[in-house]
């Protein structure tokens, strides 16, 4: 029988060493590998990811949502459902193909792959390893030979003429449809008035990030604040002066969040803050700022106002009844103490 060859090993004098062998290794793969780390949060993303997708190193933060906001909208159910059971130990393997965004603004198809490598003393996920590779032109060969061999069986006609024509009206109708759709949707979840994002969009984002949290275990934290007094305003000046009110603070918070934190309209006076990743103590400290900000603004010459805030945070297993009924109650608060001011309300105080 063939003896096998024993397989290649390195040997490192320090871990200084070792880890310096595995970043230029990293570097040299042509493909993109991931490292998520629960207890950190952190994502870290080899130089061939960026380059793979034409951006430029080191150019995101090494969180999850750098992952998630490059998925296709299309595929992106598909691929947290699976990313779930996965992690749950509903299935054994994770590999799956799904578009990312790259730089340029296109989709670049991709299997992904990944192996948990640690979990902690109650079974819980706390480390995965993962590759990202680039497979869009087998891919997109695919789509279009299914694609021409359906029109083929529609029509009587050359596969040349078939080709050319049909993939021009393919085109401009998904052009147009795509248009359409973008239009609608950005209608149907935005305020009118304000600009901003609805209830119905805030509902939504809301359910978004309550799934997050519970699949990375990341903080998540809440705040609603309306404007004090906003009725002596529409009495005193008008409803148009009211209304110029709501669009010039909506404009004014949009500029003094981050990027990732969602901001939006409940309704009437009243407006809602989601905070990603941020634990109660700091939402509390960004509402603070924000009430500060607010009341030493001029809205317009010689015009201010302030806000109450209420606060809470996300605890895995609340319902959304459970989170609005723990902000509403910190909103009271916070205007039957005087107004101008934030309120906190933990999550243990509502057991």
């Amino acid at each position: 029988m063939e003896q096998r060859k024993p397989a290649i090993t390195y040997r490192h004098a320090t871990l200084q060493d070792a880890d310096a062998t595995l970043n230029n290794l990293l570097d040299l793969v042509v493909e993109g590998t991931w490292d998520w780390n629960r207890a950190s949060g952190e994502v870290v993303r080899s130089p061939g990811w960026y380059r793979m997708l034409g951006y430029e190193v080191g150019v995101f933060k090494q969180d999850v949502f750098t992952w998630e906001n490059l998925i296709h909208p299309d595929d992106y159910p598909r691929v947290m459902q699976n990313f779930e059971q996965f992690t749950a130990g509903k299935i054994d393997h994770y590999s799956i193909d799904y578009r990312c965004k790259k730089q340029d603004g296109h989709y670049l198809w991709i299997t992904d792959n990944a192996q948990i490598i640690a979990r902690d003393d109650e079974g819980v996920v706390t480390r995965i390893l993962g590759a990202h590779l680039d497979i869009h032109e087998r891919k997109t060969a695919q789509l279009e030979l299914f694609e021409q061999n359906r029109l083929l069986r529609a029509d009587n006609v050359t596969l040349e003429k078939l080709i050319t024509q049909k993939a021009r009206e393919l085109e401009n109708r998904n052009r147009e449809l795509q248009q359409k759709i973008e239009q609608i949707e950005q209608i149907s979840n935005t305020d009118p008035l304000t600009q901003i994002p609805n209830r119905k969009k805030f509902e939504e984002e809301l359910r978004t990030e309550k799934s997050r949290s519970d699949r990375y275990g990341h903080e998540l934290s809440f705040a609603m604040f309306d404007i004090d007094h906003f009725k002596n305003i529409n009495d005193t000046f008008g409803h148009e002066t009211g209304d110029k009110v709501l669009k010039k603070l909506a404009a004014f918070i949009s500029q003094n969040i981050r990027d990732i934190d969602f901001f939006g309209r409940w309704g009437g006076e009243e407006f809602v803050l989601i905070f990603p990743d941020v634990p109660l103590e700091g939402a509390t400290a960004c509402a603070e700022k924000l009430r500060r900000l607010i009341a030493e603004y001029e809205l317009f010459p010689g015009f201010k106002i302030t806000c109450s805030f209420g606060v809470t945070s996300y605890r895995t297993g609340d319902s959304i009844d459970d989170i609005f009924s723990r902000i509403d109650n910190a909103l009271y608060v916070a205007k039957d103490s005087g107004r101008d001011r934030v309120v906190e309300l933990h999550v243990e105080a509502q057991s």
